[in-house]
């Protein structure tokens, strides 16, 4: 089993059913829940043997409810012809590797944990794990949910926001993007969108299964929420453990591997029998996620919304559950509550006091507010340093305040003016367009195929759909919809043929209104993109002169 780097479990922060970090001591959590239950679903493991000692074959509860597919055909015929052999996680498709990659990005949000954690400014904390308002994410309780009435609001919220987020991934646009994978280390991954937001929605559904977030018992095996945890020493509520010993030595709630597999290795390890019930458990309920998805995404976009929340609906009820009462009653029970239990003011018997609680995590006024407080400023110096990689402005996270491909905006940290906030960022301000020539009205396309340095040119064949990005005014990038590495750019001879490029670089457009036709003139060059009737090529010269058809466009979708 592959390992998590030691600077990676050095910070106070855990990332719940633990995520892969690159060569250390900790096996998949996440990934492995992700992808095994969508290859069970699929009936497609391709690495793991069937586990003779399968615990499953004697459960009454706790199994998959409902992972039927045989309304869903086009969407697993499609899905499963887009094969991805990582060997890093062994998706064997694309649109399981982007879901993977989605739930990372909960997590992560792309920063490169072990800089963070040992830099000047921890953004990997302040931005990805402990912002209150990401807590829903998690499953768990932000630092304001006290006492009883805190456990059911949380919950109600995290229900609220699965829901939010399975409905956004079914009905965002077909379309690749770039985002940002952290961990060990950071690197840039091209994913379909609806998949990859899909893994937002697997995170919160899987987390609400680590026993350092809920509590859920074997009494029914696991399928029933009981109780919601707090992250940052919440009053009248049990707390995440934080604790980077148990993590390694796989008793912490968020490792789904059972202790006594410990040191086995290689992807012959990863058996079901090896798991913690509550981890399979989980892993079943995400094989119910996968077909509820997969179903969805079988449905024309003009009728899928109404599919998606009955969806996602259902699984709530089926998994994420809750008894009111039994919640706001639950910890009245003194045998409720284990060792991180913090008391509400002026409550007695087993628990801690809050001040306590943050001198064990290191606030040495063991104050809360302090924390918040200190947290607050430090998003503020990270989201304030960050920003949108060039062509890539048009894909956010509404709820990190971050775009899905982000870049610092300097080598040194810039300091936050007094009267800066966060930005509120839209999910995707992109528009899909097509580009055709104002003189036959033929679109623009790649008769080589949507790949870099393929010429462009403008005559009967597939469109190629581009996404607009930026401001059409001061200079905009047109990146390939189905390809998001994939930019409207050219060739840097007299020739000046146009081209798709795997570069933003110099390759923005300002687009200016001729009546109902459009000029493209590039910001770089300042020379506009123009059509030559004799071959049908596409180029950007100075031949390019609006006062003539050759360089006037139909734009659809602007």
């Amino acid at each position: 089993m592959a390992i998590l780097g030691a600077g990676i479990l050095g910070t106070s922060s855990a990332f719940a059913f633990t995520q892969i970090g690159g060569g250390g001591a900790l096996p998949m959590g996440h990934e492995w829940l992700t992808r095994t239950s969508a290859l069970e679903v699929l009936n497609a493991e391709h690495i793991i043997p069937a586990d003779p000692q399968d615990p499953r074959t004697s459960w009454v509860n706790g199994l998959a409810k409902n992972t039927d597919l045989s309304s869903a055909q086009n969407e697993v015929d499609r899905l499963t012809s887009i094969e991805n052999n990582n060997a890093r996680f062994e998706p064997r498709y694309d649109d399981v590797y982007a879901a993977i990659m989605g739930e990372r990005w909960v997590d992560m949000a792309g920063f490169n944990v072990v800089k963070s954690t040992t830099g000047k400014f921890d953004c990997f904390d302040a931005v990805a794990q402990e912002p209150a308002d990401l807590q829903e994410d998690h499953y768990m309780r932000r630092y304001d949910d006290i006492g009883a009435e805190g456990g059911v609001i949380a919950a109600r919220r995290a229900q609220q926001r699965f829901i939010m987020h399975f409905v956004n991934a079914a009905m965002a646009e077909k379309k690749s993007i770039n985002a940002w994978d952290g961990g060990a280390y950071s690197s840039k991954k091209k994913l379909d969108q609806n998949y990859f937001l899909f893994g937002r929605a697997v995170h919160l559904f899987q987390d609400s299964f680590s026993p350092e977030h809920t509590v859920r018992l074997a009494e029914d095996n696991y399928e029933r929420v009981h109780q919601v945890k707090a992250y940052l020493c919440s009053e009248g509520a049990e707390q995440h453990t934080h604790d980077t010993k148990a993590v390694l030595n796989f008793t912490s709630g968020d490792v789904i591997w059972k202790p006594n597999t410990r040191l086995d290795s290689g992807w012959a390890s990863y058996k079901v029998s090896s798991m913690k019930d509550v981890g399979l458990v989980a892993m079943e309920a995400s094989k119910d996620l996968w077909a509820a998805f997969i179903r969805t995404m079988a449905v024309p976009r003009d009728q899928r919304e109404a599919v998606a929340q009955e969806e996602a609906q259902t699984l709530v009820t089926n998994w994420l559950d809750f008894d009111e009462q039994e919640m706001l009653d639950w910890y009245e029970n003194e045998e409720h509550r284990d060792h991180s239990y913090v008391l509400e003011e002026g409550q007695t018997g087993k628990g801690k006091s809050q001040y306590d609680c943050m001198i064990g995590l290191g606030v040495t006024s063991g104050s809360q507010a302090e924390r918040v407080a200190e947290l607050d400023q430090l998003r503020r110096q990270c989201l304030y340093n960050v920003q949108a990689t060039p062509g890539y402005s048009d894909m956010n996270d509404t709820y990190m305040h971050i775009p899905y491909n982000w870049q610092w905006k300097s080598k040194e940290w810039l300091s936050v003016p007094d009267d800066w906030t966060m930005p509120e960022l839209e999910a995707d301000t992109g528009k899909t367009v097509t580009i055709k020539n104002a003189i036959n009205g033929n679109p623009m396309t790649a008769p080589d195929g949507v790949t870099t340095n393929s010429y462009l040119y403008s005559k009967e064949g597939e469109a190629i759909e581009f996404v607009m990005v930026g401001d059409p005014e001061e200079g905009a990038y047109f990146r390939a919809k189905d390809d998001a590495n994939l930019f409207l750019s050219y060739k840097a001879t007299s020739s000046g043929r146009a081209k798709l490029f795997n570069s933003p670089k110099q390759a923005a457009y300002k687009v200016e209104e001729f009546g109902v036709l459009w000029g493209l003139k590039n910001t770089y060059w300042d020379q506009y993109l123009w059509f030559d009737q004799n071959d049908e090529s596409v180029h950007l010269t100075r031949e390019g002169d609006t006062d003539q058809a050759h360089s006037l466009w139909i734009i659809d979708g602007l």
